[in-house]
């Protein structure tokens, strides 16, 4: 039985969009894990990359990911430059359905074009190699996953009925949070 649906997939796959939407879909809270790193340091994703280095920026993203893989009913989205380790696996397969959202380069780089200077590891002046290299890297880590969606084509919804499709599929449960009663005075 798993807790939380994990979107994990290199940036510019859609993670946050298609997060969004199926947590719609599904009634369930949206987490972005970026948007928590941003809120808890007061800064953006950039800036405290920029000033707290690598080191520091990796520290947190683990210990937002070991906060969140305890949630119940919840969509996580995790950072596109995320470190995907066996570690990591592990933690996040321990309550949570892991899907890869995977895109063609073409899309990744139309995606990640738009927002020039707010993802602090990419090259923005060689961003068709960059994407590449990244597509390379992902290519290792889509078999630890439960399943893999390509997000190059067709619009939100559809992307979202794929995935709950799939999961269907894999016949996979999840447990229900229980809603604590408030005691009305």
């Amino acid at each position: 039985m798993k807790r939380n649906i994990v979107l994990v997939g290199m940036m510019g796959s859609g993670k946050s969009h298609i997060g969004r939407k199926l947590a719609q879909r599904l009634g369930w809270q949206f987490v972005d894990t970026d948007r928590r790193i941003e809120r808890a340091m007061g800064t953006t994703i950039a800036d405290f990359y920029a000033q707290a280095g690598e080191k520091v920026f990796r520290e947190r993203e683990i210990n937002i990911l070991q906060q969140v893989s305890r949630y119940h009913e919840a969509v996580i989205s995790f950072g596109g430059n995320f470190p995907m380790t066996a570690a990591t696996y592990r933690i996040l397969h321990r309550h949570g359905f892991i899907i890869a959202l995977l895109s063609e380069p073409f899309r990744v780089e139309e995606r990640v074009s738009r927002h020039i200077g707010k993802r602090p590891t990419v090259d923005y002046d060689n961003l068709h190699e960059f994407v590449h290299t990244m597509m390379k890297q992902w290519e290792s880590v889509y078999p630890y996953c439960d399943c893999v969606v390509d997000t190059t084509r067709g619009g939100a919804s559809q992307i979202v009925e794929t995935i709950v499709e799939k999961i269907e599929e894999q016949h996979v449960q999840f447990i229900t949070r229980v809603k604590k009663e408030t005691d009305a005075k």
